[in-house]
């Protein structure tokens, strides 16, 4: 039987007064104290230009969380994938993953807020296709030796994979040409 496990999940909210920097320092603590509490993980969320949220970016603060904890898993939910170049967050995810020693559990999303969008200039029509494509580009680095692709928002290219664990699920990253 599964053991039911528990998490924490953390938004990095700027209430007003509060300074950036506190906040970010605070979250990150709170995250050690979710491992010393005997949560099982830790999970990020992505959020751009609102005070609802200054996770911008998740894989940094993935990373920070490896270096400040040993046992529990590291979670993203979600990389907004519409956003993200998708050779460069698979890099990004890869090396994650080694850093924490194969803990990190990578969820993804389209995004939902126009604002978010609108700051990247983004057209939120376009999220669906933009999901699709990079979902596409992450899996093929992280588990193919070498690929081509050419899509509509990637440019077209062909890599060779890098860096990836040793031991554990394959997962790699891509190095193009």
């Amino acid at each position: 039987m599964t053991r039911l496990r528990f998490g924490t999940f953390f938004f990095f909210q700027a209430a007003p007064g509060q300074r950036h920097e506190d906040i970010i320092r605070n979250e990150l603590t709170q995250v050690e104290w979710s491992e010393e509490l005997g949560f099982d993980e830790v999970w990020f969320t992505e959020h751009h230009f609102i005070d609802y949220g200054l996770s911008v970016d998740p894989a940094t603060l993935a990373s920070a969380a490896a270096a400040r904890t040993r046992r529990v898993r590291i979670g993203l939910a979600a990389a907004i994938l519409p956003f993200h170049h998708p050779l460069r967050l698979a890099e990004q995810m890869a090396l994650v993953d080694i850093i924490s020693d194969g803990r990190l559990d990578v969820g993804v999303g389209r995004g939902n807020r126009p604002a978010e969008f609108a700051g990247y200039r983004v057209p939120q029509q376009e999220s669906r296709e933009r999901f699709d494509e990079t979902v596409d580009v992450i899996q093929r680095g992280w588990t193919e030796e070498r690929f081509s692709y050419h899509g509509r928002f990637s440019p077209s290219t062909t890599c060779a994979s890098f860096p990836s664990r040793s031991s554990g699920p394959t997962r790699r990253s891509t190095r193009c040409a």
